[in-house]
């Protein structure tokens, strides 16, 4: 099955990018191919530099659904208005436009958006 996702919200903001975090493991680890795209402050959940050393960490879980091979994208343009810069980002995640997230929502079989 293929799985994509839309995270709206940023990291500790919210429950969202720790459901998207557990649903695309388990979905990863049953053989299932997992799209996330990150769009307005979701972008921040692909800040290599989160700190959090009372909380789980979001940037670790990130790489460790990455190494599964989740597909990570963020919206370029919500990057820039928010100065997350490409050196910023998490190793493996990438910059994209809304085009990439139209193409998820052509390719997979289920999609769900965590918002506001």
């Amino acid at each position: 099955m293929k799985i994509g996702f839309l995270v709206r919200t940023g990291p500790y903001t919210s429950q969202n990018i720790d459901t998207v975090y557990e649903l695309a493991y388990r979905a990863l680890k049953k053989g299932d191919e997992v799209k996330i795209f990150l769009y307005e402050d979701g972008v921040f959940n692909m800040n290599k530099d989160i700190k959090s050393p009372q909380e789980r960490n979001i940037a670790d879980r990130m790489r460790e659904i990455l190494k599964l091979g989740a597909e990570i994208r963020g919206c370029g343009t919500c990057a820039k208005f928010r100065g997350l810069k490409k050196e910023n980002l998490i190793e493996g995640t990438k910059m994209a436009g809304m085009a990439y997230l139209v193409e998820i929502l052509n390719s997979v079989d289920r999609f769900l958006s965590l918002g506001f």
